[in-house]
């Protein structure tokens, strides 16, 4: 804790008492408030209007921090007591935690399973009661996870909860941190109380393993979450009782329906592997009756059980779509020629799933105009997409001469659909602005505000494939959901080089 002779006097009527840390958004003190005779801690940011759009979209996250845990008052959630501005200042006024955040508590060896459970079970309940009253935290992580002298959780950091009927955080935003995010959060969709549920799970597989399910760079991370299906906890640590694998990778299924359906059924499915030594999936709506239009984009569980199903083998056939390698005698010639290369390429998108996803969209796809357009819909990310169209355009150029691919690249919607700004041309005669390291650089926090710390990966990839600076800004912007706000984003980065 610095001497306090290195702190302002006063916030508010609070006065400072030391400092707790410092992060990317503000500081954290140690405070006490004189009216009521208690300590808290006080969160604050600068507030500078000349700072412009990207100071007031930060001071307004910090707000909907307030507005989201101040609505919660649960024995293992940080209170929120009040949220004030002064002078250049603001702050959140919080219950001080006389603790220790997880991250710290996690040894060299796991966690000694009734420790692991008591924790995990203070984290569901507060989960369950804050999805209960319309909040979802979005970056839940044992960084997050405070651990009181008497041994309870305490979740503390909602800075960028999504709350019901907010329009802050929005669809397309991609927010939270890497290791623990959940794939829907990386591809930037709606999300519900099963995005929390998917990180809880990857704190209790790093409790009972002590080992992360995915991890890595970044990028890493991203392709991992995405795609791969982490080793089950049991084959890290031997000494788990039976049970506990199907309860932690159901929490880490890739789609939110194959998920827990809240803690609650979270915590009911750990206290029947404790009662019991087993578990037992329950059978969802989707279980129960074919879904013509579900996802195929599921996990290699999920796959199996779909094509062990009685009778797969004569739908697969029927529609033309078994799973055998090679074409089919009843495709048609355009498909027979590209079948092979589409297949290696989209195996390197979304993994051993490709093939039954490929089968059953190409038999239903006249042409390969609408092949494409059907795939790109399973691709994970928006960069990933950009590449794959392009890989798609360059199959149809090379077996398709005199069609073509019939997908435009330079189209002015993105893959998605949602209009992207395209920077203005160059005036005939004059060079593109060269596109540098340095601008990739400092563009990378303004993309943060917009989209969260994927941010970086966005910069890096588009980086490496740009073609000039208002290419890279085009394909930066791709990743933001609302039309003003990737308007804000272009003219805040062309402000860098100007």
């Amino acid at each position: 804790m610095t001497d306090t002779a290195d702190l302002p006097q006063r916030i508010g009527k609070y006065r400072l008492d030391g400092l707790l840390g410092k992060g990317a958004m503000g500081v954290v003190y140690r405070a006490f408030d004189p009216l009521i005779d208690r300590a808290v801690a006080l969160k604050t940011v600068r507030r500078d209007p000349a700072d412009g759009a990207q100071a007031r979209e930060m001071i307004e996250r910090f707000r909907k921090e307030a507005q989201a845990a101040g609505r919660l008052m649960h024995p293992n959630i940080v209170a929120v007591h009040e949220y004030g501005e002064s002078d250049d200042i603001a702050y959140i006024a919080m219950e001080f935690v006389d603790g220790t955040p997880l991250s710290t508590l996690i040894g060299e060896r796991p966690c000694p399973l009734p420790q692991a459970l008591a924790w995990f079970s203070d984290l569901l309940a507060a989960l369950d009661y804050s999805h209960r009253h319309g909040v979802v935290h979005r970056d839940i992580k044992p960084a997050n996870l405070l651990v009181t002298r008497d041994g309870r959780i305490k979740i503390s950091d909602f800075g960028i909860a999504r709350v019901e009927s907010s329009t802050l955080t929005q669809t397309g935003a991609m927010l939270g941190t890497p290791s623990y995010m959940s794939p829907e959060q990386f591809r930037g969709e709606a999300i519900d109380g099963r995005s929390d549920l998917f990180s809880a799970g990857v704190v209790l597989y790093q409790l009972l393993t002590n080992q992360r399910p995915f991890s890595g760079s970044a990028a890493t991370v991203m392709q991992q979450v995405l795609n791969h299906t982490p080793a089950q906890p049991s084959q890290l640590n031997a000494a788990l009782p039976a049970g506990f694998d199907a309860v932690v990778m159901r929490a880490l299924a890739k789609e939110p329906r194959e998920r827990h359906a809240s803690a609650r059924a979270f915590q009911q499915a750990l206290d029947a592997v404790q009662r019991d030594g087993a578990f037992s999936m329950p059978a969802t709506q989707e279980d129960k009756q074919e879904d013509s239009d579900a996802t195929i984009l599921a996990t290699p569980s999920s796959l199996q059980a779909l094509t062990s199903q009685p009778g797969w083998a004569d739908r697969s056939t029927r529609h033309g779509t078994g799973t055998g390698s090679g074409a089919t005698a009843n495709q048609p010639a355009w498909l027979q020629a590209i079948l092979p290369s589409l297949e290696a390429l989209l195996t390197r998108q979304i993994g051993p799933m490709a093939k039954l996803l490929l089968r059953k969209i190409a038999a239903t796809s006249p042409d390969f105009d609408s092949l494409g357009r059907q795939l790109l819909e399973h691709i994970p990310s928006p960069s990933a997409k950009a590449q794959f169209e392009q890989q798609l355009a360059d199959i149809g150029a090379e077996y398709l001469p005199a069609t073509g691919a019939g997908i435009d690249r330079q189209a002015s919607t993105t893959v998605t659909g949602t209009p992207a700004p395209v920077p203005a041309e160059a005036a005939p005669g004059d060079a593109p602005p060269p596109l540098t390291p340095e601008f990739a650089t400092a563009v990378t926090p303004v993309l943060a505000v917009f989209i969260g710390p994927i941010a970086a990966i966005v910069v890096k990839r588009a980086l490496r494939t740009a073609a000039d600076r208002d290419d890279f800004l085009t394909q930066l912007a791709a990743h933001i959901d609302a039309d003003a706000a990737r308007q804000r984003f272009v003219e805040q980065a062309r402000q860098l080089a100007a």
